[in-house]
């Protein structure tokens, strides 16, 4: 085929839209600043430049603005869930903004490759290894093809971790609360490292350069807010004193189990007294550590997903649901048809939730809401059980 010469330009991954960007940064940081007393330690970003890797703990909904933030005047491109793009208002905004979109917990190689497309152009990638937001105030397990990647695109990689971010806007919480907030950078690898190093040295280092304790870092930071527990029950379900399970009721700043009697209160430097466990997350810790996984759970679920017109929807179809350490079973109906099938849990990894809402599952590439009935608590649950395998698997028990 004649081509008079010419040659064909290679299609570039493009940075995200600078009008919509820059000022979009601008405008929330100004925000943020003042009204979280959010703070920038940008030092290690003094060398930043494309191409590059931002590994960044993802500790809040906010930590997407939290790192354009400290990397600002650069432009960040984002990799994200790809369950945003099925939302209405977020799809064309985050088109602008060229984003890569990952589905969560499944294989995806589409995801891999956009990004060596867009660190071969010289772009900044913003990457959350953990795979999801984590529900407590503390890092969650590293997902193991992060490694595999780093030693895929051989750049400079970072870490972002907005301290202080998960006591702001904690995920099981209800409103925000105002204490303060610090972005912290370091520059843990250098280009020139990776080819000499394994993935197994790899994934130590990043693992132990993520791991994170927001009560522990924030320790004597009082959060304003009107109620410290509004929702606590949502991730606090069990209990310490008597063992009873969904008998915890939070608010007014309160724990209280209607089976014993227990009244234990959480302060605004989120202190727990009157509790055996003086922080959110060893009272969490406690749960995973006592779950019995030799059982089975067994629940009825409203059914979501991506409808036909490819949005999100929270209404296609009902499913008895059942989890063993073996397998996930899904029962019903979806989009209108009957629906059955089942899923090795060592296939699963893990189940992103919204607390007190619902849990996300693939099966072959297809996304499922479960929204459990009647009472969404047990979303932390269903989360735990499969968390408590993975971590079992990998000879990490103690998390």
């Amino acid at each position: 085929m004649k081509d008079n010469g010419k040659k064909r330009r290679r299609h570039r991954f493009k940075a995200p839209a600078a009008w919509l960007y820059y000022p979009a940064v601008a405008i929330i940081g100004i925000f943020m600043r003042i009204r979280y007393r959010v703070r920038l330690d940008k030092k290690a970003f003094a060398d930043l430049h494309g191409p590059a890797l931002l590994l960044c703990n993802h500790l809040s909904n906010f930590d997407h603005f939290l790192v354009a933030m400290a990397a600002y005047p650069h432009r960040v491109t984002f990799v994200l869930s790809a369950h945003f793009m099925t939302k209405r208002i977020l799809r064309p905004i985050l088109r602008l903004l060229h984003v890569i979109t990952k589905r969560m917990f499944d294989s995806d190689a589409g995801t891999v490759l956009n990004m060596m497309r867009a660190a071969r152009d010289g772009r900044i990638l913003a990457l959350f290894p953990e795979g999801r937001l984590t529900w407590t105030p503390h890092s969650m397990r590293i997902t193991s093809g992060t490694a595999d990647l780093i030693a895929k695109l051989k750049v400079d990689v970072y870490r972002v971790t907005p301290t202080g971010a998960a006591l702001t806007f904690p995920k099981w919480g209800r409103g925000s609360r105002r204490g303060r907030i610090t972005v912290e950078t370091e520059k843990i690898l250098s280009a020139a490292d990776i080819p000499s190093m394994t993935k197994d040295e790899i994934f130590a280092l990043i693992s132990d350069k993520l791991r994170h304790d927001d009560e522990a870092s924030c320790r004597g930071v009082k959060f304003a807010c009107r109620d410290t527990t509004a929702g606590l029950d949502g991730i606090l379900y069990k209990c310490p004193v008597c063992g009873a399970e969904y008998a915890l009721e939070t608010r007014r700043s309160r724990i209280k189990c209607a089976a014993c009697g227990l009244d234990a209160s959480l302060s605004r430097d989120y202190v727990i007294t009157d509790a055996p466990f003086a922080s959110i997350y060893e009272w969490y810790m406690w749960q995973y550590r006592s779950l019995d996984i030799t059982r089975t759970l067994t629940g009825r679920f409203r059914v979501g997903g991506i409808g036909e017109d490819g949005y999100e929807s929270r209404d296609l179809g009902e499913a008895v649901c059942s989890l063993d350490a073996d397998t996930f079973t899904f029962d019903g109906t979806f989009r209108g048809e009957p629906l059955s099938f089942t899923v090795a849990t060592s296939e699963i990894t893990a189940l992103p939730i919204s607390v007190a809402d619902h849990f996300d599952i693939y099966r072959d590439k297809t996304l499922f809401h479960l929204y459990p009935l009647p009472d969404p608590r047990v979303t932390v649950e269903w989360a735990m059980f499969v968390d408590r395998l993975t971590d079992l698997r990998l000879g990490d028990v103690g998390k």
